[in-house]
């Protein structure tokens, strides 16, 4: 639990102005929370609550370049961008409400940024989708999105682990496919509908996928689940060949068989 002394926002070294994050009811959010690269080696934490207010710690780590889990809260710190990204599962409109990026300075007055979230549904969306394919085919993903997110960057994810969003590729005009990775996008903002290709899939290709949006801040809304499963294609039997098996009976008639078929 962190005490944050009642002081005035601009008088506090290190402290970030707030932001604010949209996530939906039943998916995920990923928040990235930014630090200055000298204190890559503090503890990192979310805490929920107000400035000058108690704040409740959620999660807190002093783990590097790994995932660490609390609950429904995951924290990573990546110390080469002197950036920690914070994951909530099972988002529910409960959730709403105030939360602290905090990096603990030991004795002093510890560096935060406030995270304002919102959670709301998701009516437009489907929450979750199950897709099959056989072992070389294609697989055709469709997401729709929030109207509020059409000029976001669009991302597929694989999940891997504990990592959330692995593998991703992104797109960031609409109207145009991505031209990297191995899923191919493509962005309809005025029909709010995200597409993806996967060709030539392989079992490697069954796994749980998530479409989602990207601000400019960097944040993840996760929106829809996609569940792909990939069948191997069954081998064909070789067939009789039933043209030589005619000529092999015809050619063992016996002279009188070919006598009653002439008479």
């Amino acid at each position: 639990m962190k005490i944050f002394w009642t002081l005035t926002l601009l008088m506090i070294p290190g402290v970030l102005s707030s932001i604010s994050v949209t996530g939906y009811s039943g998916r995920e959010i990923i928040i990235t929370c930014r630090y200055d690269k000298e204190y890559t080696a503090n503890a990192k934490y979310f805490c929920k609550g107000r400035w000058g207010t108690t704040c409740s710690d959620l999660i807190r780590t002093e783990d590097k370049e790994k995932w660490f889990h609390s609950g429904s809260f995951s924290l990573f710190d990546d110390t080469k961008a002197a950036v920690f990204t914070v994951t909530i599962r099972d988002l529910s409109e409960w959730d709403s409400g105030t939360y602290q990026c905090g990096v603990d300075k030991s004795g002093e007055i510890d560096f935060y940024t406030e995270v304002n979230l919102n959670i709301t549904t998701a009516d437009c969306c489907e929450k979750s989708i199950s897709l099959s394919a056989a072992a070389g085919g294609s697989v055709n993903i469709s997401c729709k999105y929030p109207q509020s997110h059409s000029a976001d960057v669009k991302f597929v994810c694989r999940r891997s682990g504990s990592d959330l969003c692995a593998e991703e590729t992104s797109v960031k005009e609409s109207r145009r496919w991505s031209a990297e990775g191995q899923i191919q996008l493509y962005d309809d903002r005025e029909q709010q509908l995200l597409t993806g290709t996967i060709s030539h899939v392989t079992q490697q290709h069954s796994a749980e996928y998530w479409c989602g949006v990207q601000s400019d801040q960097g944040h993840k809304s996760f929106i829809t689940r996609v569940r792909i499963s990939v069948t191997d294609v069954p081998e064909t039997s070789s067939l009789p060949q039933s043209s030589s098996s005619s000529t092999s009976s015809s050619s063992a008639e016996s002279p009188q068989q070919r006598m009653c078929v002439r008479n």
